[in-house]
């Protein structure tokens, strides 16, 4: 008989249980803005971002996938262009961009770490290059203020995927208050989450204005729920303290 395995990873479940968000999610059912697109708790979460985050414009999203394919769209990429990324990321961000008719070009990892590698820009950057993003992934930290320097800011954007890293601080700034545009994603495992949903940051009103464009035809084509922006806003008061947990 093979030999008992006594080596398991004692992994918490997550999210953890919360009494905060247990009553959020009552509030919201008995006061009937449950069945709602968007409401008071929506409004709530996006003030609460925006003050998270320093930024003056947040738009949620029903995921992060689609939050990347906003953002780019916001930043004004669009078909033939380039999007410079790392060759190891979230297939969602390879799919946001052939959403939108772009191309993916990849650059590798930094060796020993998951995050694209600044060094190598200088080799991947073309005249279609319209973006990179910079993902914060497993709890490593994107070089972000190498690749400020590696590329042209005044015609490439610089787009920070924060889903992973909510939270973080490096060089004394919280991430994702420094590039063109973030994204956030409450998707499920996620540290902050609601089992979907979403969110893009940027202090660039016409990426808000380009956004909501494409975003609003009509009708809120990519909404994040009432009952999805209450269950993320208590979240938000003990994110420091979740972050050390999940450490």
């Amino acid at each position: 008989m093979p030999a008992e395995n006594n080596h398991r990873l004692d992994i918490p479940t997550w999210p953890l249980e919360s009494e905060a968000v247990r009553v959020a999610l009552a509030t919201v059912y008995e006061n009937g803005d449950w069945g709602r697109y968007s409401g008071e708790m929506s409004e709530q979460l996006c003030d609460r971002l925006s003050q998270r985050f320093a930024t003056q414009q947040v738009t949620l999203t029903s995921s992060g996938t689609i939050a990347v394919e906003l953002a780019l769209r916001g930043l004004g990429v669009g078909p033939d262009d380039e999007v410079i990324l790392s060759a190891y990321d979230f297939p969602g961000n390879f799919r946001a961009i052939e959403a939108i008719g772009a191309r993916p070009v990849l650059v590798d990892v930094v060796q020993g770490r998951w995050v694209l590698n600044a060094s190598q820009l200088g080799s991947a950057v073309t005249e279609k290059t319209a973006a990179v993003i910079c993902s914060h992934l497993h709890g490593d930290i994107c070089p972000i203020q190498e690749v400020f320097a590696a590329v042209d800011r005044e015609n490439i954007a610089v787009l920070e995927d924060v889903c992973q890293a909510p939270g973080a601080l490096a060089n004394g700034f919280t991430l994702g208050t420094q590039a063109d545009a973030a994204v956030l994603s409450f998707g499920g495992s996620k540290l902050l989450t609601a089992g979907r949903g979403g969110a893009v940051l940027s202090n660039d009103a016409q990426v808000h204005q380009r956004i909501k464009v494409f975003g609003e035809r009509g009708n809120l084509a990519f909404p994040m729920s009432e009952l999805q922006a209450a269950v993320v806003c208590p979240q938000l008061d003990v994110l420091d303290e979740q972050n050390e947990k999940r450490l």
